[in-house]
């Protein structure tokens, strides 16, 4: 007889309850670091969300929120994009934000810049009339690009000449070439001049590059070539280069112009080189995409230009290649969403590195509300409120109005007299070059002061705003309110978070060179619940078959993911003939497997538990054998994991106890044997008596 018994377990009722999700920013295609408005163009920035309940949006305009009333910058609070009108001018450029919330949280875009363009033209001349330049054939001769007016962005210059006066109706493109070269600054170089440059009226245009206008000089400057007695070759000599700065992603453009003459024509040859390597030839090298130097590449530093002109000794000059970067975020360690189990602590992360320059300690934000330190155009009273920062907007720091709860906005302005300006703490007059406070300098209480980089962290603060002991290693925790920060404010943590943690958290890196933003949301998991678990230990007997079922509820984002694996524990012998349990995963692959069947959702296993014919004898013992590794107070394990949790229920399978196999006597064996070789005996000595 089959018997057959199906073991359920005791029910949990209690249900997991649906959790409203903050906004989370989706993948935009958002817009460069920077983007120009041409005027009279429109531009529409979008700004999209996913959340629980309504998503109400907002821009901010250099850290505040824009300005109803303002027609060229106005923004949608309900579908969250940005309108730019035609008339877009130079007082709304600046840094946008989109800031999206609902009632679990706010979350927040990186900053961008928003420029409008600006061409403005040349201011008139007092002179109608062009400068007249007398120069000798085959000399060296510049003509600067005076006056120039302000470009958004940076002009690039052309030449044209001609020679109708005031007019320059025929006026025509210089073409650049060996002899005539125009540098950075729009000054045009004549290597050396020609007769056939005689007589021409020359004058310098700008284009800006997004507007497409093209502006020109009202200065002229008109070249009357005369012979020279005295013309002779002339080696090269440098007479223009000048170090570069750029901001890595950009191209670099280093110029070196070589003047000389040669009567038979020679021509000059330019290398490049660095670091010994040679680079390239020309009188500018083009770098482009430059990146921030590590340990594979490094373009900065020193360049040297080589003129050499047919068998003369080459002359040199040098350009040195700054490169600057914003804050780069470390991998993995940047504000992301984030998924915490129940009461265990959650932890953002906010560590980034800049490349030869100082960087402050990470501003953190909670639903876009300062908690420690403040955001850019904002300044930082120093003190806590109500547990989270101080923050007035930076146009209210020395207005002679105390915002600060302990005046800290007004007490340390600047303070100099009429016609003097600040120098890294000194007060010199305004005709004075103040010189930057460069790397590994620290620079601090507004540009007051400089100091060197032996003062940062070395547990004296010197400056008012005490940022050279700010985020330094080694000193204590920060507590604000529930949330804990390391010392260096790279991390932000939420012990035991719990499930009414629904919140976004924002995170803020700045050097001189500009910033990085990351925002991440959290959700807290549910636990793992037993819903359904079977019992802690199953009698069985041989014939016998055992359902085991098992359920089990969690967070309901999770719920899909959750996995059920099953294990038993076998005897086995090791190489050195240690006894031991181990752990193996149900369906067994071995001769076992038959007696085991799981369901594909993992959460329902059928133990067959094999027959046993009685009495069992010895030498025949195969079944009770099996009988007895599958059953022998048997530990059966069962896990129940996702990614933020896992669960373990034990129970065991204990078989009934059988008779053990039954011994076969020696005697009995022997009479058997006797009794068997008697018949086999016997049964001729028959045959034949019946036969006679």
């Amino acid at each position: 007889m089959l018997l057959s018994t199906l073991v359920l377990g005791a029910a949990i009722t209690n249900c997991m309850e649906a959790r409203g999700t903050p906004p989370i920013l989706q993948g935009n295609n958002w817009p460069k670091p920077l983007e120009y408005i041409r005027k009279g163009n429109n531009r529409t920035f979008f700004c999209v969300a996913t959340g629980s309940a309504t998503l109400k949006y907002e821009w901010r305009f250099n850290g505040e929120k824009l300005n109803a009333s303002e027609q060229e910058a106005r923004f949608d609070a309900n579908t969250g994009s940005l309108f730019i009108g035609e008339y877009f001018n130079e007082q709304l450029t600046g840094d946008y934000q989109c800031v999206v919330s609902n009632e679990f949280g706010t979350a927040m875009t990186p900053y961008f810049r928003i420029a409008a363009t600006v061409a403005n033209p040349f201011p008139n001349g007092d002179n109608m009339f062009p400068d007249n330049m007398d120069v000798y054939r085959s000399n060296y001769h510049k003509m600067d690009c005076i006056n120039v007016p302000k470009s958004v962005p940076a002009w690039t210059f052309n030449w044209q000449r001609g020679k109708v006066l005031n007019t320059l109706s025929d006026a025509k493109p210089v073409n650049v070439s060996e002899r005539m070269i125009i540098d950075p600054n729009g000054s045009l170089h004549f290597l050396w001049v020609e007769m056939s440059d005689d007589g021409y009226i020359y004058v310098c245009e700008a284009k800006n590059k997004i507007t497409l206008t093209e502006v020109r000089n009202k200065h002229t400057e008109q070249l009357y070539v005369k012979e020279s007695a005295n013309e002779r070759d002339r080696l090269p000599e440098l007479k223009y280069s000048s170090d570069v700065t750029v901001i890595a992603g950009d191209t670099a453009e280093l110029t070196c112009i070589f003047t000389y003459y040669s009567s038979r024509g020679e021509k000059l040859d330019i290398t490049w080189t660095f670091n010994n390597t040679k680079v390239g030839n020309g009188s500018t090298l083009r770098l482009p995409n430059i990146k921030v130097p590590d340990k594979d590449q490094n373009n900065e530093g020193e360049y040297m230009c080589f003129a050499k002109l047919g068998l003369h000794k080459q002359v040199w000059g040098k350009v040195n290649l700054k490169i600057t970067a914003p804050p780069e975020f470390v991998p993995a360690e940047k504000p992301a969403r984030l998924f915490s189990p129940v009461d265990k602590d959650a932890t953002f992360h906010c560590r980034a590195t800049s490349y030869k320059a100082y960087q402050g300690a990470p501003v953190w934000m909670i639903n876009g509300k300062p908690l420690i330190g403040c955001p850019p155009f904002f300044f930082d009273c120093g003190q806590p409120i109500k547990g989270y920062s101080g923050c007035i907007p930076i146009k209210q720091f020395c207005n002679s109005n105390r915002e600060c709860p302990d005046n800290a906005d007004e007490i340390n302005c600047p303070r100099c007299p009429e016609g003097t300006k600040q120098c890294n703490g000194p007060c010199i007059l305004n005709n004075q070059t103040c010189v930057a406070c460069e790397f590994p300098s620290f620079s601090c209480d507004q540009g007051e002061k400089c100091l060197q980089h032996t003062q940062i962290c070395d547990g004296i603060a010197q400056c008012a705003d005490e940022k050279d002991e700010e985020g330094c290693a080694g000193k204590a925790s920060h507590e604000r309110g529930k949330f804990r920060l390391n010392s260096q404010r790279t991390q932000l943590t939420i012990p035991r978070a719990q499930k009414t943690d629904v919140m976004c958290v924002q995170c803020l890196v700045s050097n001189k060179y500009g910033k990085i933003f990351g925002d991440g949301c959290l959700t807290v998991i549910d636990k793992i619940k037993i819903k359904k678990a079977p019992n802690a230990r199953y009698d069985v007997e041989p014939n016998m078959k055992i359902v085991i079922a098992i359920d089990a509820i969690t967070d309901p984002d999770w719920q899909n993911q959750t996995n059920y694996e099953w294990f038993w524990y076998l005897p086995v012998t090791t190489q050195t003939d240690d006894n031991i349990k181990e752990k193996q995963q149900l369906p067994p692959t071995s001769s076992y497997g038959k007696y085991f069947k799981l369901l594909h959702s993992g959460k329902e296993l059928t133990f067959t538990i094999p027959d046993v014919k009685t009495p069992v004898m010895e030498g025949n013992t195969a079944e009770y054998d099996l009988y007895q590794n599958l059953t022998d107070n048997r530990l059966f394990s069962i896990n129940i994991s996702h990614k933020f949790d896992h669960q373990v229920v034990n129970f065991t399978v204990k078989g009934k106890e059988l008779e053990k196999p039954k011994h076969v006597s020696v005697a009995n064996k022997a009479g058997f044997n006797l009794w068997f070789i008697a018949l086999i005996v016997g049964i001729p000595v028959v045959f034949i008596v019946v036969v006679l």
